[in-house]
C-alpha cells in the first residue's frame, strides 16, 4: 500500500500537470494567433463572441442590446499600416434584443481593432454598425413617445426635408395623443455598407377626447449613414 507521503506527492504531480493543463488552454491560442498574424488573431476574437455571447452598450439607453444568437461570417480583415490598428469586414446574422424589443438583423459589419500589449481587441464595439442603427431606431421611439420634435428632427438625414403626406398626418397624429406610449414589438434590419432597411412592429397607445387608441401595425423605414452613425433618409413614419 501507498503511504500518505506517497499519495501526498501524486497528488502534488496532479496539481502541476492541471496548473500546466490550464496554462496551456489559455497560452496556446494567443500563442498560434500571434505565429498565424494578426488576421487570424482577429478572425478568432470575432469567433469567439458567438460563444460569450454579444452585449452592447448605445450611448444614452439604459439597457443593452444583447444577443441571443449570433454568427459572424465572410470576414476580411486589413490591417494598416505599422501594424496597430485593422478593420474587420463581416457579414453579421444577429438575433437578440433591447429591452422588450426582439431585434434580428442580416449585414454588412466593419469593425475597427486596435493592438493593446500583445492582444487585438475590438477599438469599440464588435458591432458598431449594428449599435449605431438600434440607438438612431430606439432614439425615435423614445421621440415620439415622448413628443419630442426636436430630436426627431436631429434624426432625419442632414438637409433632407420634412415628413410628406402620409408621414405628416401619421406623425401629427401620434403626437395629439395624450398619456402616449410608443413601444417598438420587434425590429427586423437589413444592412449594407452605407444603407438599411428596417422593418418595425409597433404598438401605439394614448387616449383622444373622444376615446382611448390601442393600435398595432408595421412599417418600413430607412436609413443612411453619415459618418459612424445613421439618419432617417425618407421619414419617420
Amino acid at each position: 500500500m501507498r503511504s500518505t507521503e506517497d499519495w501526498s506527492r501524486l497528488g502534488g504531480v496532479l496539481i502541476v500537470v492541471l496548473a500546466a493543463a490550464a496554462a496551456m488552454v489559455v497560452l496556446v491560442p494567443r500563442l498560434l494567433g500571434v505565429a498565424a498574424g494578426p488576421e487570424a488573431e482577429i478572425i478568432t476574437v470575432l469567433k469567439s463572441t458567438e460563444r460569450e455571447g454579444l452585449s452592447l452598450t448605445l450611448p444614452g439607453v439604459e439597457e443593452p442590446l444583447t444577443s441571443r444568437e449570433h454568427h459572424f461570417a465572410r470576414i476580411t480583415v486589413n490591417v494598416e499600416p505599422g501594424g496597430q490598428r485593422a478593420v474587420a469586414w463581416a457579414t453579421l446574422d444577429f438575433s437578440g434584443r433591447l429591452g422588450r424589443t426582439q431585434v434580428s438583423s442580416l449585414g454588412v459589419e466593419r469593425v475597427p481593432f486596435v493592438r493593446r500589449g500583445r492582444q487585438w481587441v475590438p477599438e469599440n464595439l464588435a458591432a458598431p454598425r449594428l449599435a449605431a442603427v438600434v440607438r438612431a431606431l430606439e432614439s425615435r421611439r423614445r421621440a415620439l413617445e415622448a413628443g419630442d420634435r426636436e430630436v426627431l428632427t436631429g434624426l432625419r438625414t442632414p438637409g433632407a426635408e420634412a415628413e410628406e403626406g402620409g408621414g405628416v398626418a401619421e406623425l401629427e397624429r401620434v403626437m395629439e395623443l395624450q398619456r402616449r406610449r410608443y413601444r417598438a414589438e420587434a425590429w427586423y434590419l437589413r444592412l449594407e455598407r452605407d444603407e438599411v432597411v428596417a422593418s418595425e412592429e409597433w404598438r401605439l397607445e394614448g387616449q383622444l377626447p373622444s376615446r382611448p387608441v390601442d393600435e398595432k401595425g408595421q412599417r418600413r423605414l430607412s436609413l443612411v449613414r453619415n459618418g459612424e452613425e445613421f439618419f432617417f433618409s425618407s421619414g419617420l413614419m
